[in-house]
Parts: structure tokens; sequence; C-alpha cells
């Protein structure tokens, strides 16, 4: 599942001190998985899953990890981030000691997946597209993250 391996990527580079001198300390894990489809004329259907990211031994403000998992949302599921209930995941932690704990992130998520038959019938294309970009929802009005950055490294370009 590409938005899974997408969000361990994004984060490792998010925080390198923690996370990329110590990849051990983030767990990913898809729970609650399904896929959705209907008789049509591809094979195309959507994986509805929650993920679930734990950070293990984290020190420091809880915000270095959340600012970087919302920037990730408005890239990778934009549209939690309109739902009504203004809560685009959910959280739990376990404070280890005054400086340090483990922080669970739960995120539901969607993917689609295309699937077009080779026009000869020896197979199948999949392709994973891109979430619609709805930074032009309402004209005029502009309120998203515009870049995120790992150290120097650009990690969501705004304008892109």
């Amino acid at each position: 599942m590409r938005k899974a391996n997408s969000l361990r990527r994004w984060l490792t580079a998010c925080l390198p001190d923690e996370l990329k001198n110590n990849p051990d300390r983030l767990l990913i894990f898809i729970e609650g998985g399904q896929v959705t489809a209907r008789q049509s004329q591809t094979l195309s259907f959507v994986y509805k899953y929650t993920v679930k990211a734990v950070v293990t031994d984290f020190k420091g403000d809880a915000d270095r990890l959340i600012v970087p998992v919302l920037a990730w949302i408005s890239k990778e599921q934009p549209e939690l981030l309109r739902k009504a209930d203004s809560e685009p995941f959910s959280f739990v932690a376990e404070l280890l000691d005054l400086e340090t704990s483990d922080i669970e992130i739960s995120i539901d998520l969607t993917e689609r997946v295309i699937v077009t038959p080779h026009s000869n019938g020896s197979g199948y294309d999949v392709e994973h597209p891109l979430e619609p970009d709805f930074s032009n929802g309402f004209a005029g009005v502009t309120a998203s993250f515009t870049d995120a950055y790992a150290g120097e490294l650009k990690l969501l370009d705004g304008n892109a």
C-alpha cells in the first residue's frame, strides 16, 4: 500500500535525528483493511484502511511530529482536512518519563487503484493515482500548508 510507505518515508525525512538514525523506532501497521469494488468493465477498486504510525521513545514536543503528519495528510489524503468534525486523525501517547513518550497516530485512508486490462487479454496494468488537488477549492481563498522542510530538504512545495 503506497500511502503507508509514503508516510514512513515522510516521517523519516521530517525527523531524521529520531528516525533516520534509529529506523526501528518507527513502526507502521495497517488495520481494518477493506477492498471496495463493484462489478464493472474493469477490476479497479479502492483500499480502505487505518494506518497506524507508532514512534517509540520520542523526545521533545509532540508538535514536531504532529505538524509533519498534517502536512503529509494535506498531500496524501487532503479531504481529511475538510471533514466536518475537523479531526483528520487520532493519537494516543504513553508518557514514559518527563521528556519521552511513545506516540501512536491513527489515520483512516483510502487508496484508489485503477486496473486496466491489456488489449490482447494477457494481463493488467495497475495504477495508484495521486489524490485530487483541492488547493483551488474556493476562488480567492488560500489556506494550506505551503512548504514543508526536513532540515534543508524541501519535502512539500505548496507552489507545485
